[in-house]
């Protein structure tokens, strides 16, 4: 079944809007599900009935992001990909800047979401697992990075991760996490796949890489199925 549940602000948190595919009154895991540009929670939801993981007692959440698009209100982004009108691969330190600050709000909003909804099912963060597809693994990656803990894993799907530096956050170098990508993504380029990977290495991360020779800028069945099989492993 699915639950549309409205945001609630206490003690200074701020939930986001999120619609949740419950299987379990009482699930002893759940899975955050991060939507790309443009997209919604209550579209991006439906990719859970993909999954084949009854067994596991597991709750989906598909969070929205925080503002609309301009010109394009049905839509939703977690942070702006035109700063001042700047496409982001073209944006100067001003506009790096808009986002930065952007994705730090989205970050704190997608913490508060993930501690109040885990806390009503009297969860760790261990049992929870954050994936994310293209603009919105850009935000599984970021999230992450941020966590003062470790979470059950965390999946890049047709993501890119843009930090360069050498990291140090522990707790996310502890947590599993999968990525994949299409080799012919026409929207994100598998170079930045390729990118990621070698970040992903270089900083000693645990992580599993999956290259889907025939996919686009999609989650396919057989992404699905990886995914799945690295969420029954790690969760």
């Amino acid at each position: 079944k699915i639950l549309i549940c409205k945001n609630r602000t206490f003690d200074n948190m701020e939930p986001l809007n999120h619609l949740s595919f419950s299987q379990h009154n009482k699930p002893k895991k759940l899975i955050f599900m991060l939507h790309g540009y443009g997209d919604t929670a209550k579209n991006f939801i439906n990719v859970a009935n993909l999954f084949q993981m009854n067994e596991l007692e597991i709750n989906f959440i598909a969070l929205d992001a925080p503002s609309i698009i301009p010109n394009y209100p049905s839509g939703r982004q977690w942070f702006d990909l035109y700063p001042n009108g700047i496409y982001i691969s073209e944006a100067g330190e001003k506009e790096k800047e808009i986002i930065k600050v952007e994705i730090s709000s989205a970050i704190k909003k997608i913490e508060d979401s993930i501690i109040t909804i885990k806390n009503k099912f009297g969860l760790n963060f261990s049992d929870c697992f954050l994936m994310g597809f293209s603009q919105g693994g850009m935000m599984t990656f970021e999230f992450g990075n941020y966590l003062n803990e470790s979470l059950g894993g965390f999946a890049i799907l047709s993501g890119r991760i843009f930090e360069k530096k050498i990291l140090s956050n522990k707790h996310f170098k502890e947590s599993p996490i999968f990525i994949s990508h299409g080799k012919i993504d026409e929207i994100i380029p598998i170079s930045y796949y390729y990118k990621s990977c070698e970040f992903l290495k270089r900083n000693f991360f645990k992580f599993e890489n999956h290259l889907l020779e025939n996919d686009t800028h999609t989650i396919s069945l057989k992404a699905i199925e990886f995914l799945q099989k690295f969420i029954k492993k790690n969760l």
